[in-house]
């Protein structure tokens, strides 16, 4: 059954939105944009995968094709996972943060039995390995937005102690995980969402002023005290002084970016996948893209992730209340921040990291995790409210200026003039959008409560 989405009343233009209905619920159609961003991005991946993966497959396996068919296994699970994702309301994740948390913690703490996970990373059950922290990454962004939602509507948020404080507690025991891993760049992402979230929330900029002034000088000190990470800091400043040691690393990717040019040697046609460049296959897969496709080639990845950054915070500025906000932007930023990690890091502008393009570099847990990311903000875009085109624009203007107050980055659902207020106190059955209609002519209307 198809009919026109309710028209939020304020007075301003409204675009218009086709709703149909699905199980008991009304539900929009996804963003179809952002999931042929994604797949594009995915079946790309695969593509170059092939391309980069046959050399090491074909040293290691006697089979050029290994790799790839793991990979695309692991294609499979995600894109499955993806559909699954889309079909359930995102919703029903508010009510099993912790749950979902604790599990991914219990699989990462796994990793430290040697039986089932000899290199302490990857998790080996059978014929299946998993690397668990790609799920902690998805399970933390679930819990700190519903978390930040919970205490917001608590009147917590405000303060430091109970706004901030349990979150940089929760980071410093998750650092400490990944740094006995030892995965020092897990510590980066796990700092930069926490930050991310809490700007977005809406805390006070004055609350993590503190803790970064003592948490930088921290860093610093973790990523001198270990050799190797000392080497890489100091070497990408100049890789030549040490080319056969820490430095090699850059300069085969450098050599790689600069031998394809404009249009690139051609698919398949790459030499630094020979053994030459390490890690091309996952770490330095941009590399590779630009010897074989060129700087045309690089640039077009650049502009679909951007295109997908975009997408993203679209979406989260379109979700109907403000756990489905937070998380979709915490995705979004995730998938953006990685990205361009990678990317820095291969042109020689970032220390190498160790971490993976999304979608695109070889790893199954992580393209599996990043599909579910998709599905996940589909599904939220799935529930979208028509946006005042007016005020579209207006979006992160208007979260600048609720910075600083210790209040909501976003306005209290019923906000809007003519609608009652809604407080739903971190009740999933009560977020908008499940029933909460208001209005003079019946409850004809909807009172979502300014989403912006």
């Amino acid at each position: 059954m198809r009919g026109p989405h309710p028209w939020i009343e304020n007075g301003s233009r409204m675009r218009h939105v086709e709703r149909f209905e699905w199980g008991n619920r009304a539900m929009g159609s996804p963003d179809f944009s952002l999931m042929i961003i994604a797949t594009a991005l995915a079946l790309f991946g695969l593509v170059m995968v092939a391309s980069s993966s046959a050399p090491i497959s074909y040293e290691s396996y006697q089979r050029p094709e290994y790799l790839f068919v793991k990979q695309l296994i692991a294609a499979g699970v995600g894109f499955a996972l993806l559909v699954f994702l889309v079909r359930v309301d995102y919703r029903k994740l508010f009510a099993r943060d912790g749950i979902l948390l604790l599990a991914a913690l219990g699989l990462t703490l796994l990793t430290f039995v040697p039986a089932l996970a000899p290199d302490g990373l990857w998790l080996r059950l059978g014929p299946i390995s998993i690397q668990p922290t790609e799920l902690t990454k998805l399970a933390f962004i679930i819990y700190m937005a519903a978390s930040l939602v919970r205490k917001e509507e608590a009147g917590k948020l405000g303060e430091f102690s109970t706004g901030v404080l349990p979150f940089l507690s929760l980071f410093g025991f998750l650092a400490l995980i990944a740094l006995a891993q030892p995965d020092f760049a897990l510590v980066v992402i796990y700092g930069a969402i926490v930050v991310f979230l809490l700007l977005m929330a809406g805390t006070r900029l004055m609350h993590l002023l503190a803790p970064l002034l003592v948490g930088l000088p921290l860093v610093t000190g973790l990523l001198l005290l270990a050799p190797y990470r000392r080497a890489r800091l100091f070497t990408f400043l100049n890789p030549f002084a040490d080319p056969s040691g820490a430095g090699y690393h850059l300069i085969q990717s450098l050599t790689a970016l600069g031998s394809g040019g404009l249009f690139g040697r051609g698919l398949g046609a790459g030499r630094e996948k020979w053994l030459y460049l390490p890690s091309a296959y996952n770490d330095f897969i941009l590399s590779v893209i630009g010897e074989e496709l060129g700087l045309i080639g690089a640039a077009l990845v650049l502009g679909l992730f951007a295109y997908l950054a975009w997408r993203g915070f679209q979406i989260a500025f379109r979700a109907p209340d403000r756990f489905g906000f937070l998380l979709a932007s915490g995705i979004t930023f995730t998938l953006s921040f990685q990205a361009a990690i990678n990317f820095g890091v291969a042109v020689g502008a970032l220390p190498v990291t160790g971490l993976t393009l999304p979608f695109v570099s070889y790893g199954g847990s992580s393209l599996i995790i990043s599909l579910a990311m998709i599905g996940i903000l589909l599904n939220i875009s799935r529930h979208s409210v028509a946006i005042p085109i007016e005020r579209e624009g207006g979006a992160f203007e208007h979260l600048s200026r609720r910075w600083g107050n210790g209040r909501s980055s976003l306005p209290s659902p019923g906000s809007h003039r003519g609608s009652s207020p809604t407080i739903w106190q971190g009740r999933p059955d009560r977020l908008p959008g499940h029933g909460a209609r208001t209005g003079s002519s019946g409850g004809s209307r909807l009172s979502w409560g300014g989403v912006l």
